[in-house]
């Protein structure tokens, strides 16, 4: 496969994620973070009647975020976006692939500097949820053996859960497509 025709094969499944929105990117973070035993469920009405989190519940926010692998969770994520900012011009101009390839590579420096951003938003999420005292706890686990190892271990964890998920899924559909398949045979129908 030639240079080119790799990036538009790259580039379509960024468009892909893109469509679906950064929403399943960060829903497979929160996926990550609810088994890990954080919340992210108050609602925006909540949120904004909330006091404004202190700037050591933010400071300490920070730190657990990267104590517990949230942080590097979403490295790459701007790499992505940049690059789906060139696809969006791909499907109308087909012949420009190299160059929007090129033009997306040599602006991704320029928004990886926004990566803070993305932590000042874990951050924020978990200080305006947690008090300063709950926030020291979590920390501490999260720098135990114990709290370290299910940082190293939870991409692990999640890639098992979600293959059984997707076993038990196929089974429970196969079982359904049999069950759908009996009723309409008894209302007449052969399918």
């Amino acid at each position: 496969m030639d240079e080119v025709s790799g990036f538009s094969e790259k580039m379509m499944r960024i468009s892909r994620f893109a469509h679906r929105g950064v929403g399943a990117f960060v829903a497979a973070a929160v996926s990550v973070s609810v088994l890990a035993g954080a919340s992210f469920g108050a609602s925006s009405a909540w949120a904004q009647q909330a006091a404004a989190p202190s700037a050591a519940q933010m400071a300490l926010a920070k730190d657990l975020v990267m104590a517990n692998g949230e942080a590097r969770a979403f490295d790459g994520v701007i790499a992505n976006i940049v690059d789906g900012a060139a696809l969006s011009f791909l499907s109308t101009n087909p012949d420009l692939a190299k160059q929007l390839r090129d033009v997306a590579i040599a602006l991704r420096p320029e928004f990886e500097k926004r990566q803070p951003e993305i932590l000042q938003i874990l951050a924020s999420a978990y200080a305006a949820r947690f008090s300063e005292s709950e926030l020291k706890e979590a920390l501490a686990f999260y720098r135990t053996p114990t709290g370290k190892k299910l940082v190293a271990d939870r991409p692990a964890i999640v890639q098992q859960a979600v293959q059984g998920i997707q076993g038990w899924g196929a089974q429970v559909n196969a079982e359904a497509v049999e069950r759908v398949r009996a009723e309409m045979k008894k209302k007449g129908f052969d399918l």
